[in-house]
């Protein structure tokens, strides 16, 4: 009988444990699509965000004028993928790759 092992690794950026079955030497992890604040009291990156639809063309960008509350990463709005439907959180975070040992 043969037994499939698991490679496990952990998320640099919101520290979950991710197991594949062998032979995976890498996993995605998708916490780029979560916010990293607590809003409900599940804990981080439990709130999913919205993807992100700019009202502007590409030659007309720059910074994102903060009206309100928003915050993230502002400075580059042609690299935001993602915005939190609660706190807009503004987010470029790409996906992170988890090597797995």
């Amino acid at each position: 009988m043969v037994r499939a092992s698991y490679a496990e690794g952990r998320c640099s950026r919101c520290g979950r444990t991710i197991m594949r079955p062998r032979p995976a030497n890498i996993a995605v992890c998708d916490c780029y699509r979560y916010c990293p604040q607590n809003h409900d009291g599940s804990g981080a990156y439990s709130t999913e965000m919205q993807p992100y639809v700019p009202d502007l063309t590409p030659s007309t960008y720059g910074p994102i004028e903060t009206v309100g509350k928003a915050y993230g990463d502002l400075k580059h709005p042609m690299k935001i993928l993602y915005v939190c439907p609660v706190c807009q959180y503004h987010s470029a975070q790409q996906p992170v790759e988890v090597a797995l040992q």
